[in-house]
């Protein structure tokens, strides 16, 4: 997709103009362009599928090609892709899907046993697109779980020059790891310091204004709840937060990312109270580290760095995040978190190909060879290792720590299709509650098969 098509939000009347298009065009790849033609060829200039010179060309020839078709502007990406002739409309659909299969190895005397099993982890369509040049849409949903949820719902301008402000429910500029896709990432799933910042930064409904240069990408925003706390009580939350990502070094083998990123996020005392956890896996219902409700929180603000470079077939990432919890009627609480992970390519591919300046983040791996019995192809493999850090230790809250480990294997058979095996282990807790106490030296096993168009 082009940065425009990733930002994006709906116009029915294109939407019918894109299925009258792709009738109209398979029509004329079957038929010469005579009477009959000629009032298809009418309905594709009118609705500026098709400009006049092609409108001209067309009507003389005697019989159409599919090469006719193919330059009216249709074209099969990374997803099913509608475009103008003249590039002021253009609709994208894609979806991915993300199969698991889960199991722990863990200490019986921890009381409460994990959930292991399978689940449709993600199972989403997204429609994005393009209208009248310069205007974005875009609509995601997931299916995952036998239940439907929003995740991106927005519409926006975006200049000429890749300045952009969205308006809907969306990401928040706040991390790296959560900016990325989880098509993209490495592992199965984020860090375990990842729910000291989601809590606060994941997706709502706000304003989002961006912008980059050849070295730099910025990013900040305006946010109220997300929809997920729709059916709260009292009034909602408010937030607000920004990233800024310097790149001194951006190559076809070399990448230097370093970024800052801050975050505020203020709460009704009225409204249902803020709490942090963890989850071992999505279903697990396990938390190792839980503060339980902060009744009297107030507010929270969180700040902290990122970087991640390439150097050929090796990629490194690392953030920390600081989070200070303002209190009403008690001393003000500080958690951090942080994670630091290498990937490396068996196979010899960059990731410094897939990096997104406009974006201020990497896509995912993309194989040199697709994997083909016949020809030997065997598609990319990459492994991959990170070490994450939570304390949610402070003042009279006892929340936790945690420290773990994770290993995964990656196979990219080609652009859309990726098979992961994953595995984590908690290494260290403050053995502060049974919970944390027994979950040392549990293993967490994941196998995913993932699909992406």
């Amino acid at each position: 997709m082009t940065h425009k098509m990733h930002q994006v939000a709906g116009s029915n009347g294109f939407v019918k103009a894109s299925a009258i298009t792709l009738a109209s065009a398979i029509a004329l790849v079957a038929s010469t362009a005579q009477a009959a033609d000629q009032a298809l060829l009418d309905i594709l200039l009118s609705n500026g599928a098709i400009d006049q010179a092609q409108y001209d060309e067309l009507l003389s020839k005697e019989a159409l090609e599919e090469a006719d078709v193919v330059n009216i502007g249709f074209a099969n990406g990374s997803g099913l892709n509608v475009k103008s002739a003249d590039g002021a409309y253009e609709v994208e659909i894609g979806g991915r899907l993300h199969l698991d299969y889960i199991d722990h190895s863990f200490d019986s005397r921890i009381g409460k046993d994990p959930i292991s099993g399978s689940q449709v982890r993600r199972g989403r369509i997204e429609i994005d697109g393009v209208f009248d040049n310069n205007w974005g849409y875009a609509a995601e949903f997931d299916y995952a779980k036998n239940k439907v949820a929003i995740k991106d719902i927005k519409l926006g301008y975006e200049t000429d020059g890749g300045a952009s402000l969205y308006v809907g429910h969306q990401k928040q500029p706040y991390s790296l790891s959560l900016e990325m896709s989880s098509n993209d990432i490495p592992f199965v799933e984020r860090s375990a310091d990842n729910y000291l910042v989601a809590t606060f930064t994941d997706r709502a409904i706000g304003a989002r204004y961006e912008n980059s240069g050849v070295n730099w990408f910025a990013a900040a925003g305006v946010y109220g709840d997300s929809m997920s706390n729709s059916d709260t009580t009292g009034d909602e939350g408010w937030g607000t937060s920004g990233r800024f990502v310097y790149s001194p070094i951006i190559e076809d083998n070399r990448i230097l990312h370093l970024g800052v990123r801050g975050a505020y996020r203020e709460v009704d005392i009225a409204t249902p109270t803020m709490q942090i956890k963890d989850k071992t896996t999505d279903f697990s219902e396990l938390n190792i580290v839980n503060t339980g409700k902060l009744n009297d929180a107030e507010s929270a603000t969180l700040f902290g760095p990122e970087m991640a470079a390439v150097w050929g077939p090796l990629y490194v990432f690392a953030e920390h995040t600081t989070t200070q919890i303002g209190r009403a009627a008690a001393s003000d609480l500080e958690f951090s978190g942080w994670h630091a992970a290498a990937a490396w390519s068996l196979t010899g591919e960059t990731r410094a190909s897939s990096y997104r300046m406009n974006a201020g983040e990497f896509k995912g791996l993309r194989p040199a060879r697709n994997f083909d019995w016949a020809n030997g192809g065997i598609g990319a493999w990459e492994i991959a290792a990170r070490y994450a850090a939570i304390d949610l230790n402070d003042g009279n809250v006892m929340g936790g720590t945690e420290d773990a480990l994770s290993i995964a294997l990656n196979w990219y058979p080609n652009r859309s299709v990726r098979i992961m095996a994953d595995w984590s282990r908690v290494l260290d807790t403050d053995e502060s509650n049974t919970v944390r106490m027994f979950a040392q030296d549990m293993d967490i096993f994941t196998l995913r098969t993932q699909w992406n168009f």
